[in-house]
Formats: structure tokens, C-alpha cells, sequence
């Protein structure tokens, strides 16, 4: 996989770049976090992170209308991991390998000293790739807490990943550094996008529960409102930055697949 900091031409600020830099290891800090959590706790890490919740609502005076079926939703929540650990721990333990690797993959750096762990740290991110969506897959489709709008998100989201990370493979086969680095970026921003799905769901719960929307639609809502949010920026940043390849014979041989 091509890298980020590559040559560009486009007088981007380096301040801007660093901000950059900054939002994505965030949002990979709070996947890996969270991931972690589920995995330490399959059985009731959303009961064990409820009171945060509670916290929250009283801080900005909310009620909550629901809080008598609280405790159901909780129970479907975390039922739906804790009577699949094998397909958590999958889903989990792939996402955390991608969130931790995928980042370095445009680092200029490690790119042009270490290029052997580029490859193939690149072609082992291809793997775990497809392993976290399609564990997710069986939950968001055989096992939906949000419904309907969870399984379009799971399937219009889990599809664009898994598209961007194919086109990306065969680019970079073919030697299309800059197609490459475009589906690389796109398949990075969804996979971040659930981190954003955390931070907007809270975002949600405070400005709509009071109001009477219930937990499964806020859920929904927040998987459509987060994804897209970070895969706007994502295409901003493409739409806004031009990206001359390095040479071919240094970054690329007809060998790699990531």
C-alpha cells in the first residue's frame, strides 16, 4: 500500500497534514479501545459502559423516556456477542490488527526504510480486512439490534470497504500508485467510520432520546450519520490533494499486493 506523505504538489500546510495525521490516529485510538473493551467483556461491555451514558444525559439535563426498557435493550446489546464469541472475537481482533496497521501504510518512513514490512504487513491487512466484515456481516444481518437501518449501513458500508480494498489491490498490482493510494484512503475512512459512529451516537442519544426516539433507531441513525461523515472527509481530502508517485522501481514491484 502507497503512502500518504508521499510527493504531493499541491502546497498542502503542513499544519493541515498534521491535523490530518492527528483525527486519524484518534479515531483508530477509540476503534481499538472500544474493540478491546468488547473483546475483554463480550458478555456486557454495554452494561459495564452505561453509567458514562447516565453521566452524560445528566449533564446536559436530559431524560431519558425509555429508562424503564433500559435494561432489555442492554441485554439484546451485548446477548447478541455473548452468544457468538467466536464470531466477536473475530470481528474484534481482526479490526484492532487493521486500526493499528493500516495507519502506517502511508507512512512515507516506514515505506522507504522498511519496505518488506510495507508489503506484507499490507497483504496481511487484506486478510483481516475481509475477516472483520465478514464477522460483521453475520451480525448486522442475522443478528440486527437497529433493525433495518443497521442492515443497510452493515451492507452498503461492509460493501464499500471490501470494494475499495479489491480496487486498491488490483491498482497497486498493475502499478497505479495514485489509484492505489485513492482506494486506500477510501477503505481507511471506513474503517474509521465506526470510531465516528461512537462519537455521534452519544451526540444523538443526548439531542433525541428525550424527544422519544428510541435506542434502535438512534443506532441506526448514528451508523448511516458517522460512516458518512468520515467518508465525506475522506473525499475531501482525495478532491483537495494531488499525488505524484514516487518511482516504481523503488516503492512497487510486480509482486505486491498491498
Amino acid at each position: 500500500m502507497t503512502n500518504e506523505s508521499a510527493t504531493r504538489d499541491d502546497g498542502t500546510p503542513p499544519a493541515f497534514v498534521a491535523c490530518v495525521w492527528f483525527g486519524v490516529f484518534l479515531l483508530a485510538t477509540i476503534g481499538i479501545l472500544a474493540a478491546t473493551g468488547r473483546a475483554a467483556f463480550p458478555a456486557d461491555f454495554a452494561t459495564r459502559a452505561e453509567p458514562w451514558r447516565e453521566q452524560l444525559l445528566r449533564a446536559f439535563h436530559r431524560e431519558d423516556p425509555f429508562m424503564l426498557q433500559r435494561a432489555a435493550e442492554l441485554e439484546l446489546v451485548d446477548g447478541r456477542f455473548a452468544g457468538h464469541p467466536f464470531a466477536t472475537l473475530l470481528h474484534v481482533l481482526a479490526g484492532i490488527v487493521f486500526l493499528l496497521l493500516a495507519p502506517l501504510q502511508f507512512s512515507s518512513w516506514i515505506r522507504n526504510r522498511h519496505l518488506g514490512f510495507h508489503r506484507w504487513s499490507g497483504r496481511f491487512l487484506v486478510v483481516t480486512a475481509f475477516v472483520a466484515t465478514f464477522a460483521g456481516l453475520y451480525f448486522g444481518l442475522l443478528l440486527p439490534y437497529g433493525g433495518p437501518l443497521e442492515m443497510a449501513a452493515i451492507v452498503f458500508f461492509g460493501g464499500m470497504f471490501l470494494t475499495a480494498i479489491s480496487i486498491a489491490v488490483v491498482a497497486i498490482r498493475r502499478r497505479q500508485v495514485a489509484r492505489h493510494r485513492k482506494w486506500m484512503i477510501r477503505a481507511l475512512a471506513v474503517a474509521l467510520g465506526i470510531s465516528t459512529v461512537r462519537m455521534v451516537a452519544p451526540v444523538l442519544d443526548v439531542v433525541l432520546t428525550q424527544s422519544g426516539v428510541g435506542p434502535r433507531l438512534i443506532f441506526g441513525l448514528s451508523l448511516w450519520t458517522g460512516w458518512a461523515i468520515t467518508i465525506g472527509a475522506a473525499e475531501l481530502w482525495i478532491a483537495s490533494t494531488r499525488f505524484r508517485a514516487p518511482s516504481l522501481a523503488v516503492s512497487v514491484s510486480p509482486s505486491t499486493t498491498a
